[in-house]
């Protein structure tokens, strides 16, 4: 029975074991040895009593207890909620008077109470296994009481119905704190809330039963219910209730209606209240009350909580509610208390739930009441570093773990580390160290980590009083001189200029209509936004654009507070509208934009393919449950956020051209996949998925691709790039049908995925549109099929294309849909671009085509060159690079396995059919004209420039075009 020597009290209390162990082996022999038999019991028994005199004295009080948990096996596995319920239902009197009620309940949450320390003490669960332990037994005995008191009201009033429902009417009892979150600390009181759907009143059966009011009726149970669990009797109390929580707290009523707490939370609701309904959670897990919850948490809870989007308005709040936990932490000389002092559980419980405030709204997976799900959650750079949440988690176990070692001591509701040598010793050992002093130095150190994340990650220390004076004392209250004479006091250049801005926004609509809350942050704000401008070197231009993005924020003065509480983002802010128009017009139509400033990585890395596969499974997971405008909202916030990132790595010289391009096309490949999926999702619901075969008792599943062309077939999109796409699928047979439940012809079924396709993808939402896409180089063109079968697809281009189709087939891949027909498809490709081309017309075809594409599309005016379309443009190589392709690929096939100009002209090369210098000529050229229209987009404007630039290359290429398409040379070699 000895253990290891921890410090000499730790030899004290162990001989004391002995000593009250041997007395009782000596009283009642047959059940300690019946303990004492099993080995697991033997090896940790002094151990756990110890460490608890709790579980010490039941024992040893009541020996049975113990081989009950032994004979019954319930010591040494982990118990379900199920398997609570069965136990405690078998475990209460059926019918029995109200002394025995109480006293069974409280054996129960003795006995298990019991179970759970010893299974901690002993090291045979982990600490959240044991939280989520606690909180099922809360759970069950909760419900139990409400059962119990339920049928007693019942049996005296007959059932409460409501009003406007005629339904019968249940108790919703909502769990707050860490009994919400399923994360209960051993000798914890239980934060309830008791609500019910509508007023009404009872429906009697008898003559012995009154009819009472709704209100009266649960306003009684929830009474009882709080007797039957909190009542102290002669076996203790089962636990301690806490209501303060409910509406109006202690003086609200005690049970209130779904109305009636809507409209307290619409009207009197505070942030701190949301800070709290973060954890709010059905108790009671009746299937009738299941709809209930449901209408509840998605009607009225989670719209009180969680705003639409980005919820940065809420720092002031949340500042305010840190502020009150320091001064609590001072007045109250709470430094040794492991859950409310400095670096204690609430602390990182409360870094988590400003996140979820924050951003719990436009991410649905932070809209979770767990903690141990919601902290991971927030590994990401907008959130909290990797490094930070590892390092929160571990902290927050270890100070979960020494909050229940030291409650499970004497079941009682403490939090204070203990100040006598014994006890301190008995902790020591129940942590598992060697003596006080080793504990002390790993609680300080996880405490610290705690407080530095808490101070550091969430609320930076901020000098308020001197902002609050600057604030007060600036800019928009002076006259224009004093103005010019404070720009040029803090180093702004073009003071005047900027002077002018700042009293054109002091007399403008947007600053009259702002509320007081939105004038303070803006006034907070612009001290720090103008030290900014002073490093720029033209700061009314980056002034100029930061007040349009103002304007364009209007009332939601949430993105003002981001970028006060951010000083980070604010920098961005002033650095990207300094250096780009296009950027600042982006943030200006998307504001949330803003939210993207925040990310580190906005600067310090490029983006990459994965990264954007990961953010859009995050964005639409947190848009499922919304309707199909929501998803392509969700869809739109994606592609403006990602195609932000690119651009801004453009602009730094992150990414070359080519890498931007594969961005931009990686970007769009994944929104087209998941276009797709939704479409089909949707189709399906409708009308079965396509099958086909010979006969009904052979069928397969028909699938479907999408094919790019043009630039997003050659991986070469640009910022402003439509999509051209073509749809094909494989259905074929005698059968030809989807399975229900509105059964139609497959033809008719991929008919309209590809109309929902499209539609997806143009549809115009608060966020804008996806892309524009074009379906004219389908078959036929417009009087073609929208969807068509990949083998009338190689029919036609065998038979009845134009040689500007195959070039056109040059340019395709398949980019979404069924991977083994996009092989097939691919194969069909080849063989057409090997076999089907005309090449005894091709020279003369292909000329005549661009000839005419230089005289009705070129845009350029006297003066100017229209850079894809004019003579020496893209065209023109382009043209150049199909034309030698489908000259020799039957030939030389692999020349025309790539899809983009630059492999096509390097295969050229590599197949010896055009020299390397005239390959490496292209090829840069293509780079440049390339980078140009990039930026040309950027900044908003068309592919026309002055005839002054890119003179020798355009001059080369002509001369290159004139002497392959007139003088009809064989090759290139030369």
């Amino acid at each position: 029975m000895k253990f290891a020597d921890h410090a000499s009290s730790s030899v004290v209390a162990a001989a004391k074991i002995d000593e009250r162990v041997s007395a009782a082996r000596a009283e009642q022999p047959e059940q300690w040895q019946r303990i004492f038999d099993d080995e697991r019991i033997a090896v940790t028994l002094s151990m756990v009593f110890a460490c608890s005199e709790f579980v010490a004295g039941a024992c040893l009080r009541n020996p049975d207890l113990l081989c009950t948990l032994i004979d019954s096996s319930e010591l040494f596995s982990a118990m379900d909620i199920d398997s609570l319920r069965i136990r405690l239902s078998s475990a209460a009197p059926s019918e029995s008077d109200d002394a025995e009620l109480l006293a069974s309940l409280r054996r129960f949450r003795c006995r298990h109470m019991v179970r759970i320390a010893w299974r901690d003490l002993a090291g045979w669960t982990d600490t959240r296994a044991t939280l989520l332990d606690l909180s099922n037994l809360a759970d069950v005995c909760i419900e139990f009481a409400h059962e119990r008191a339920h049928r007693e009201l019942i049996a005296r009033h007959g059932i409460p119905f409501g009003t406007e429902s005629s339904a019968p009417q249940s108790l919703v009892v909502l769990g707050m704190g860490k009994l919400g979150g399923r994360e209960l600390n051993y000798s914890s009181d239980i934060d309830l809330i008791f609500l019910y759907p509508e007023d009404g009143e009872t429906r009697t059966q008898s003559q012995n039963q009154r009819v009472i009011e709704n209100a009266e009726f649960f306003l009684r149970l929830g009474q009882r219910i709080i007797q039957l669990l909190a009542n102290k009797t002669a076996d203790g109390f089962v636990y301690r209730v806490d209501m303060r929580l409910r509406p109006f707290g202690d003086s609200g009523r005690m049970a209130i209606s779904f109305d009636g707490f809507e409209d307290y939370l619409q009207q009197h609701g505070r942030d701190w209240e949301r800070y709290a309904y973060v954890k709010a959670r059905p108790v009671i897990h009746v299937a009738i009350n299941r709809a209930q919850h449901k209408s509840l948490y998605d009607n009225i809870i989670r719209p009180f909580v969680y705003r639409r989007y980005l919820d940065f308005g809420v720092f002031d709040s949340l500042r305010e509610m840190k502020a009150m936990i320091a001064r609590e932490v001072a007045r109250r000389e709470l430094q040794d208390n492991v859950k409310l002092g400095p670096g204690g559980i609430r602390e990182v419980e409360f870094i988590v739930q400003a996140f979820q405030l924050i951003r719990g709204g436009s991410d649905r997976r932070l809209q979770t009441r767990e903690l141990g799900v919601a902290l991971p959650l927030l590994a990401g750079q907008k959130l909290l570093p990797l490094e930070a949440v590892n390092e929160l988690w571990a902290a927050y176990l270890f100070l979960r773990r020494l909050e229940n070692r030291l409650q499970e001591w004497n079941d009682e509701q403490t939090h204070q580390l203990p100040e006598d040598e014994a006890a301190r010793a008995r902790l020591a050992m129940a942590m598992e160290k060697t003596d006080w002093s080793s504990l002390r130095i790993a609680i300080d150190e996880q405490r610290a980590i705690v407080a530095r994340h808490f101070a550091n990650v969430v609320f930076r220390p901020m000098d308020r009083e001197s902002e609050a004076l600057a604030a007060d004392e600036f800019v928009l209250d002076f006259e224009h001189e004093e103005i010019v004479t404070h720009l040029n006091a803090i180093g702004v250049r073009a003071a005047n200029e900027c002077a002018v801005q700042l009293e054109a926004l002091r007399d403008s609509g947007y600053h009259r209509r702002l509320d007081e809350t939105g004038r303070r942050r803006l006034h907070l704000l612009l001290p720090r936004l103008l030290s900014l401008l002073a490093a720029q070197t033209n700061p009314d231009v980056a002034l100029a654009r930061i007040l349009r993005i103002l304007e364009m924020i209007g009332g939601r003065t949430v993105y003002l507070a981001l970028l006060y509480e951010n000083e980070i983002a604010l920098r961005r802010l002033v650095e990207l509208c300094a250096r780009s128009g296009f950027l600042a017009e982006q943030i200006a139509s998307l504001p949330l934009l803003l939210d993207e400033l925040i990310d580190a990585r906005l600067f310090e890395t490029t983006p990459t393919r994965a990264e954007f596969a990961d953010e859009l499974s995050v964005r639409m997971e947190s848009a499922r449950f919304d309707d199909e405008e929501a998803q392509i909202e969700a869809l739109c916030h994606f592609q403006r956020a990602a195609m932000f990132r690119i651009a801004v790595a453009d602009f730094s010289g992150q990414l070359p051209l080519m890498k931007i391009s594969d961005r931009l096309t990686d970007l769009a490949e994944l929104i087209v996949n998941e276009a797709l999926t939704m479409a089909w999702t949707q189709i399906v619901e409708r009308h079965g998925a396509p099958r086909c075969g010979v006969s009904s008792a052979l069928l397969r599943d028909a699938q479907v691709i999408v094919v790019a062309y043009g630039k997003f077939g050659g991986i070469e999109l640009g910022y402003g790039s439509d999509l051209d796409l073509v749809f094909l699928h494989d259905s074929s047979g005698e059968v030809q049908m989807t399975n229900g439940p509105q059964i139609v012809e497959n033809s008719v079924f991929f008919a309209r995925l590809g109309q929902r396709l499209v539609h997806l993808l143009t549809t115009y939402t608060r966020a804008g549109r996806l892309y524009e896409v074009d379906i004219r180089l389908r078959p036929s063109g417009k009087g073609g099929l929208l969807v068509q079968t990949l083998n009338a697809f190689e029919k036609y281009q065998r038979n009845e294309a134009w040689t500007w189709e195959h070039q056109a087939l040059l340019r395709a891949r398949a980019v979404a849909g069924d991977k083994e027909l996009s092989a097939a498809f691919e194969r069909v490709r080849l063989d057409l671009l090997r076999h089907a081309i005309r090449r005894d017309k091709l020279r003369d075809e292909v000329r005549h085509m661009r000839e005419r594409m230089r005289k009705e599309l070129s845009k350029a005016k006297r003066g100017q060159f229209d850079l894809k379309q004019d003579a020496g443009g893209i065209a023109d190589l382009e043209f150049l690079t199909q034309y030698w392709i489908l000259k020799w690929c039957d030939r030389y096939p692999p020349i025309a396995t790539f899809s983009d100009n630059i492999r096509q002209l390097e295969s050229l090369a590599s197949g010896n059919l055009v020299s390397q210098k005239t390959v490496d000529f292209l090829t840069a050229t293509y780079r440049k004209y390339r980078h140009r229209m990039h930026h040309l987009s950027l900044d908003g404007g068309d592919d026309v420039i002055s005839d002054t630039e890119f003179v020798d290359e355009r001059q080369r290429l002509i001369e290159l075009w004139n002497a392959e398409m007139r003088e009809g040379r064989e090759s290139m070699r030369a």
